[in-house]
């Protein structure tokens, strides 16, 4: 066993949120119907079909809200107000809502940058320290507050909706967060922590000798709270047709709200879509559309693609403009994602590699769909962070994102917590740290796939999975294209002396998607090209984003649909 130390801020937080009730579809009736003449509390029963305690129930609360009076001299009848006339013809009644102002404690570890609960995270300061301490270097020595994770973390009751504005913090205080070690899996103090920083953390601790002898079995592998979901394999979403047909049947079938992010835009893709943008126009459906990056350095997209999408979008008939909109900022995000609200109030995601916005549908891109709606915030925490100004005020679609933000938390927090895969989702740096995993807890076979193999594939995955090849596994490598560096230079990737380093390297044409498999029961999936893509601190947090399933079968349901797609030519062992 182990005990390190790690450096962490911790700040206190300030935060507004809203609460109160709102107006039921029984109280809004009964005051259209009291607008239109006085009536008896018999008669509202009567024309309602309802028990008279119901009635009085809702007629209470529009007293107390003095939209409506008593008059008792024969009999006891009820009125409208001159405010009740007034609300009574609007759509909606008003909540009654209060806004008021919550404190947390919240880290920020100092390896990754992480945002953490103080209240998950056994804290210790420098006084109280033990003196031979283990304690780890740290590397930042600053934070952000733009975290999509940050969101998550506050403390909301039921009935509170977080209000579209920045935390305000104090300023921080520098204790260490204690951390115990067993057979090299991380055992207590980080059970709520990303991949990335129990990564980091494993990694830094590696030359700290053991204290004392430990049990004889290991520690579970994963001591985080999990996620769950079930997959099947038409959950599963390998090839441009299936996309297409996954796009075309999203803005059919979504109840009101679609947000797509692809990193990439084309014009004329987009004025492909005109016609299913009209029909979900005319079904009252939002569609916010949001994009990443303006120029694609590895293709020959146009520099000037926002402009000309904008323009595109701007012949939709006047009331299809009002509902597809493009988010006018960049995200700085190469991630694909694709969510919508279904009939039943609870939101769906898409997570993968295909760029619906700029794609032709003819490359094997690699998405999945997902119900947990745990995992449907946490995407959308990191789509509304990634909208948010450096200061002034939210623009109409970070408001958006935040009411729906608002709205699946709610769901998420009603959700059993079923299914029979485990759900993680992959941010930035994690992936560094899955394909350390998949070394690590591998029995068998690995296989690693994407569009690019650039300068980044050496540290990222060769030498990694060189080592898991020295471990007897069997380590399968596809990728569609070299970089443009590296074609520039001359460094074709060398499938013989990735061969004699134990690995199989095999060029896949046409492969776009991104995806990791180990064994029988974990698979990645995601917009990160393992192969090329460097996480250097730069970009913005939430700028790759993927999920890693666990469970019985998903590795094949993967590899059946692989071999379909690529007539093939892509075999996972």
């Amino acid at each position: 066993m182990k005990v390190v130390y790690l450096p962490v801020y911790r700040v206190a937080a300030s935060y507004t949120v809203s609460f109160g009730r709102r107006w039921s579809v029984l109280e809004h009736l009964l005051l259209v119907e009291l607008s239109r003449g006085r009536r008896k509390l018999g008669e509202l029963a009567a024309s309602a079909n309802l028990p008279e305690r119901l009635i009085v129930e809702a007629l209470i609360n529009l007293l107390r809200a003095n939209w409506i009076e008593i008059q008792s001299n024969e009999a006891v009848t009820f009125q409208t107000t001159a405010a009740g006339n007034r609300w009574a013809s609007e759509e909606s009644l008003p909540p009654q809502i209060q806004r008021s102002v919550k404190w947390i404690s919240l880290c920020v570890d100092r390896l990754t940058g992480a945002w953490l609960r103080a209240d998950d995270l056994d804290l210790v300061y420098e006084k109280d320290l033990p003196t031979s301490a283990n304690i780890l270097e740290p590397r930042l020595h600053t934070y952000s507050a733009s975290d999509g994770r940050l969101r998550e973390l506050l403390y909301l009751e039921p009935d509170e909706v977080l209000e579209p504005e920045e935390p305000q913090f104090r300023t921080p205080s520098r204790p260490f967060a204690r951390v115990v070690i067993s057979f090299d899996q991380i055992e207590q103090g980080l059970t709520e922590a990303p991949l990335e920083l129990r990564d980091a953390v494993l990694q830094a601790a590696a030359g700290i000798p053991e204290m004392e002898k430990t049990a004889p079995e290991p520690p579970p592998i994963e001591n985080q709270k999990a996620l769950y979901d079930t997959i099947t394999s038409a959950d599963i979403i390998v090839g441009g047709l299936e996309h297409r047909a996954l796009l075309s049947s999203v803005l059919a079938q979504s109840r009101s709200h679609v947000v797509l992010h692809s990193c990439f835009l084309d014009a004329a893709v987009v004025k492909s879509l005109f016609e299913e943008f009209e029909m979900a126009a005319r079904r009252g459906v939002r569609v916010d559309l949001l994009w990443g990056l303006a120029f694609d350095a590895e293709g020959s997209k146009s520099a000037n693609a926002v402009a000309q999408v904008q323009a595109v979008l701007a012949e939709l008939s006047p009331h299809a403009k009002s509902l597809v909109q493009l988010s006018p900022i960049s995200s700085g995000s190469h991630a694909k994602l694709l969510l919508h609200d279904t009939l039943d109030g609870n939101w769906r995601s898409y997570v993968g590699s295909c760029n619906y916005l700029s794609s032709w549908f003819n490359a094997i891109d690699i998405s999945i769909a997902l119900r947990n709606q745990k995992l449907a915030a946490g995407i959308l925490a990191k789509l509304l962070a990634s909208q948010l100004p450096a200061s002034g005020s939210w623009s109409p679609l970070a408001r958006r994102l935040s009411r729906v933000w608002n709205d699946v938390r709610a769901r998420a927090a009603s959700q059993p917590v079923t299914g029979e895969h485990r759900v993680s989702l992959l941010e930035d740096g994690d992936h560094y740290a899955l394909i350390r995993v998949a070394r690590d807890r591998s029995a068998q076979k690995i296989v690693v796939g994407c569009d690019l193999y650039g300068l980044a594939a050496e540290t990222s995955v060769m030498a990694p999975m060189q080592r898991a090849a020295e471990r007897g596994r069997k380590v399968s490598i596809y990728y569609q294209r070299p970089s443009k560096l590296l074609k520039e230079t001359g460094r074709i990737p060398d499938p013989i002396a990735a061969r004699e380093r134990g690995l199989a390297l095999d060029v896949c044409q046409g492969l776009h998607g991104k995806f990791v498999t180990w064994d029988d029961e974990d698979m990645a999936i995601t917009s990160f090209n393992w192969l090329a893509t460097v996480v250097d601190g730069v970009r913005n947090r939430g700028a790759e984003l993927g999920v890693w399933i666990s469970g019985p079968n998903i590795t094949s349901m993967l590899a059946d649909k692989l071999s379909r797609a690529s007539g093939g030519k892509l075999q996972l062992p």
